[in-house]
């Protein structure tokens, strides 16, 4: 422990976030590293308790994902009656904001690619699924929200952008963590403007404090009521790294990979 911290750490199960981007807290804070190595140092705000129902490996599946699907969700207020669609329902971060955003009152729809990707979404408590690779993202958005939804959380912007302008209510949000197909987007500027929406990104590591408080509160609150439970695809022992790394290129693993130190 560092100086100034309490005792009683000591011994405590926690989970960490922030572990790959922890310059980011004040002046503290290291080059990137992440938490693929025995042991990793943190600023304290990072440092969170693990309820006793939650295994370390699901704790390994916090950090980035639910920090980011919560305030995804929740940045802009309750979500409870609303209609939400989350582009990418069964990844890391889509399925925890489908989680958030069921147990919270809201409806959710959920865009995926295959059966599978469906099965994830849906048990995380999605109530429309949509194929995305079948049929018209649009046109089925607007046969269930006819007025269009309320908020769209979004990972991949920009390939999405049309679409979420056009099945976005007038006055909606798009919540974008994420933009890897197009990371200098061409949006387009009049479908959008003409939804009086709003676009608001999420900056994963650069969370305030306010937020990060709320957040991590809920997290350890859902957390302990089972209603948070983050896929986890495959526990490999460090020896396996390189396999662990290649189930994630590969693009086909459907949840976490967890690597036991």
């Amino acid at each position: 422990m560092g100086e100034g911290v309490a005792s009683s750490w000591i011994g405590r199960r926690v989970w960490i976030f922030n572990a790959q981007g922890g310059s980011t807290y004040g002046s503290v804070g290291s080059p990137e590293c992440g938490t693929a190595a025995a042991y990793a140092a943190l600023p304290l705000p990072f440092v969170v308790p693990l309820p006793d129902n939650v295994s370390f490996e699901t704790g390994a599946c916090l950090g980035v994902p639910a920090c980011t699907a919560h305030y995804a969700v929740f940045a802009d207020g309750s979500v409870e009656g609303q209609t939400i669609l989350v582009q990418g329902g069964a990844g890391c971060v889509g399925e925890l904001a489908i989680q958030f955003a069921s147990a919270a009152g809201a409806t959710v729809l959920a865009t995926v690619s295959n059966p599978e990707k469906a099965h994830v979404a849906r048990r995380a408590g999605a109530s429309h699924l949509i194929m995305r690779h079948e049929t018209d993202v649009v046109t089925e958005v607007r046969k269930i929200a006819p007025s269009g939804v309320d908020r769209v959380i979004e990972v991949d912007f920009g390939a999405n952008a049309a679409i979420d302008a056009a099945v976005l209510r007038r006055g909606g949000t798009i919540a974008s963590y994420s933009s890897p197909t197009a990371p200098t987007p061409a949006i387009p500027y009049y479908p959008l403007q003409f939804t009086a929406g709003t676009l608001r990104f999420v900056p994963i590591f650069l969370i305030d404090e306010s937020h990060r408080k709320r957040g991590l509160a809920d997290i350890n609150y859902a957390l302990s009521r089972e209603t948070l439970r983050p896929t986890i695809a495959a526990t490999l022992d460090f020896e396996d790294i390189a396999q662990a790394h290649e189930m994630v290129e590969s693009g086909k693993t459907i949840g976490n990979v967890v690597l036991r130190v």
